[in-house]
C-alpha cells in the first residue's frame, strides 16, 4: 500500500474518512491523494440562462471546492501527514475510477441519505465493481478503523472474495486477530474443502486465522454477517463485491447491497 486515494466531498463525515486515510497513509508509509470531483452543471439545450446564472453556478462551485480543501487542509495540519490535492470536473463514478486505477486502494464514504450535503448516492455502487481497485468504505456512522484490531473476512470461494483477500493482506498482517466466516457453506466444503485451503494460503503470508461456519438458510447472509462483526467486535470487513450483476442484486438482494446500505464498519471490497 504505497498510494492511497481518498475522495473528498462535504459532507458531514468527510473529515472521518480524511482522518482515516492520513492514519492509513502513516501506518503503510503512503502517498495520499485527496480526489475534490467537481459537479457539471448542464443546462437544457432548449433553455438559455442570463449570463447571471452562470456566474452564480460557477462561484458555488469554487465555494464548494474551497470548502472541502479546507476540510482537508485543516485535518491535515493536525495529523502532520501530507496530502496532495486533485480537483477534477466530470462525473463523480467515472472520475473516481479513472483516477483511482493509478492507486493501491481509494477510500469512499458510504452514502447517507439522512445528509442533504452527501451527493454519493450511488457512487460506491458503481466504483467498487469498475475502479479495478480496491476499494475501503467508510460508514457514516462516523467510526475510525484499527487495522491492527480484528478483521472479519466474508468466505465464499467465489472469484471475488478471493481478490478482495489478495487485495486486504497488507491489513490482515497487520490486524492482530482474523477470523474467516463461511456462511451456509456446501456440504463437501465441511472436511477439507475451500475453508481450510484459504486459511492455509493466509498462513503462507504470516497472517494465522480461525475459520467459522455459520449455518442457517432462514437469515439473509448480509444480516448474519453484520450479526457476526457485532458479535466478534470486529474492527473492519473484508468481503467480494458483486459475485451477482449489479441488476440482479438490485432486484433480488443481495450482500453487497446489503453491506453498502448497512454497515456500521469500514469494508475493503474487491470485484
Amino acid at each position: 500500500m504505497k498510494s492511497l486515494l481518498v475522495h473528498v466531498d462535504n459532507s458531514f463525515t468527510c473529515k472521518v474518512r480524511i482522518e482515516l486515510a492520513l492514519s492509513l497513509a502513516g501506518k503503510f508509509g503512503a502517498r495520499l491523494t485527496a480526489l475534490y470531483v467537481k459537479p457539471t452543471f448542464l443546462m437544457p439545450v432548449y433553455a438559455e440562462a442570463p449570463p447571471e446564472i452562470d456566474e452564480l453556478i460557477r462561484q458555488a462551485g469554487l465555494d464548494s471546492e474551497k470548502m472541502a480543501r479546507k476540510r482537508c487542509e485543516s485535518v491535515e495540519h493536525t495529523s502532520g501527514e501530507q496530502i496532495d490535492w486533485r480537483a477534477i470536473e466530470g462525473d463523480p463514478v467515472n472520475t473516481i475510477c479513472e483516477s483511482a486505477r493509478c492507486f493501491d486502494l481509494v477510500i469512499l464514504g458510504q452514502y447517507n441519505p439522512d445528509d442533504p450535503s452527501d451527493l454519493n448516492l450511488g457512487v460506491a455502487d458503481h466504483v467498487v465493481p469498475g475502479a479495478g481497485t480496491p476499494c475501503l468504505i467508510v460508514p457514516y456512522i462516523a467510526r475510525k478503523i484499527d487495522i491492527t484490531g480484528t478483521a472479519l473476512i466474508a468466505w465464499n470461494g467465489t472469484r471475488e472474495s478471493a481478490r478482495a483477500i489478495r487485495d486486504a493482506i497488507p491489513f490482515l498482517q497487520k490486524a492482530t486477530r482474523v477470523e474467516l466466516l463461511c456462511i451456509n457453506p456446501e456440504r463437501g466444503d465441511e472436511g477439507n474443502g475451500a475453508g481450510e485451503d484459504m486459511c492455509a494460503y493466509l498462513l503462507e503470508h504470516g497472517i494465522k486465522s480461525k475459520l467459522h461456519r455459520l449455518h442457517n438458510k432462514d437469515i439473509p447472509a448480509g444480516d448474519i454477517l453484520l450479526s457476526h462483526a457485532a458479535d466478534i467486535s470486529a474492527d473492519f470487513l473484508v468481503a467480494g463485491a458483486y459475485g451477482h450483476t449489479r441488476l440482479r442484486e438490485k432486484i433480488l438482494g443481495g450482500v453487497t447491497r446489503h453491506l453498502l446500505e448497512h454497515m456500521t464498519n469500514p469494508v475493503l471490497m474487491s470485484h
